[in-house]
């Protein structure tokens, strides 16, 4: 490849992160939609080839999902009402017994030899920061959203038109990436494609799995707004390893209400789903589709944090695996090491639009 085409690419891609950056309080609503057009394509594709033609075929999946809504929202929302209610009611005794737990942490951290004082008082005091600065996180994101939500209606609309003009897109852009840049990022693009439609599919399947056994869980337990927990956890679960934490902590809030062993029978629930989670469902689901060292991803998500708040945790992984891909084709190309490595897509053009 050209030197110049090279540096081309090399200078847009920092150029492309840092008006994301600058836009980052518009951007929720077009990353969002992007995610929905990927989720919802198979079944698109799917309506075509039984003759469809694309455009109908997404307002009818649009319509399949609005009635599977209502007909969840109508079977749940006198329930979900009902948990929200109750956990309102109980927030003064909520707070009473973190006083009470606050004076026991007290008198145990008195009671202390002298040479363990100062080791237990300063993770007490970390602890107190990461739950203080957690809930403020959360309060904060909440606010964030209920302030764009006008915003996010424009999800829907985009995601059509993103789905819409896919097959074009994907077409276009790959025979201009041949024609300009080679065979090389036409690969690098495939692999893009591959990676982002496993990890999209594969992580609403385990939100809907792992809310449904913590819903499940809580409510054997005997916990007030069991399904209502269930729901934010499955959601929260969307973010790598800070998730299952996230979580937790509102279940084990409402466990306190019952008896300190309601709060350790809460953290073995969530183990036990998380660990089902990693051993055997994300694997046979996902795979190692975004193949990052724990390490990079944690730091994703931090980044991610700081940027975006809640939604930077949830998209920073994926996005992180995307520029993972875009930098090591760089490098190969810099250096002429050749890429051969499978694709899992192969082109296919295929459609009706674009005969």
């Amino acid at each position: 490849m050209p030197l110049k085409k090279l540096l081309f690419i090399i200078l847009i891609i920092p150029l492309l992160g840092y008006v994301l950056y600058l836009s980052r309080a518009i951007i929720g609503p077009f990353i969002t939609a992007f995610f929905l057009a990927y989720a919802i394509n198979p079944l698109v594709e799917f309506l075509q080839k039984k003759g469809a033609r694309r455009e109908y075929a997404i307002l009818t999946v649009y319509v399949i999902l609005i009635v599977l809504i209502a007909l969840v929202l109508g079977s749940i929302l006198p329930r979900l009402i009902d948990d929200l209610t109750k956990v309102i009611k109980k927030m003064p005794v909520i707070f009473e017994e973190f006083e009470k737990l606050g004076g026991s942490l007290n008198r145990f951290y008195w009671r202390l030899p002298l040479n363990l004082k100062p080791i237990v008082g300063e993770v007490i005091k970390r602890m107190e920061i990461i739950l203080r600065d957690t809930l403020i996180q959360l309060a904060e994101t909440t606010v964030d959203l209920l302030s764009k939500a006008a915003l996010f209606i424009l999800v829907p609309v985009l995601a059509y038109y993103i789905n819409r003009d896919y097959p074009r897109l994907k077409q276009k852009s790959y025979c201009w990436l041949t024609d300009h840049l080679g065979n090389h990022w036409t690969r690098t693009f495939l692999k893009v494609d591959s990676v982002l439609k496993i990890y999209i599919r594969g992580q609403l399947l385990l939100t809907v799995i792992v809310g449904l056994l913590i819903g499940i869980g809580l409510s054997l337990l005997g916990l007030e707004a069991a399904f209502l927990l269930g729901i934010v956890a499955g959601v929260l679960n969307l973010i790598p390893y800070f998730g299952p934490v996230l979580g937790a902590i509102p279940a084990g809030l409402l466990a306190l209400l019952h008896s300190p062993w309601s709060v350790l029978y809460v953290i073995i629930l969530f183990v036990i789903v998380n660990q089902l989670e990693v051993l055997f469902l994300a694997p046979r689901i996902i795979g190692d589709s975004l193949r990052m060292h724990p390490i990079a991803v944690v730091y994703l998500i931090l980044t991610g944090s700081k940027i975006g708040g809640l939604f930077g945790m949830v998209f920073a992984a994926p996005l992180g695996a995307i520029l993972i891909i875009f930098l090591k084709s760089i490098y190969e190309i810099a250096f002429g090491i050749e890429n051969n490595e499978p694709i899992s897509e192969k082109l296919n053009f295929n459609h009706p639009e674009l005969d």
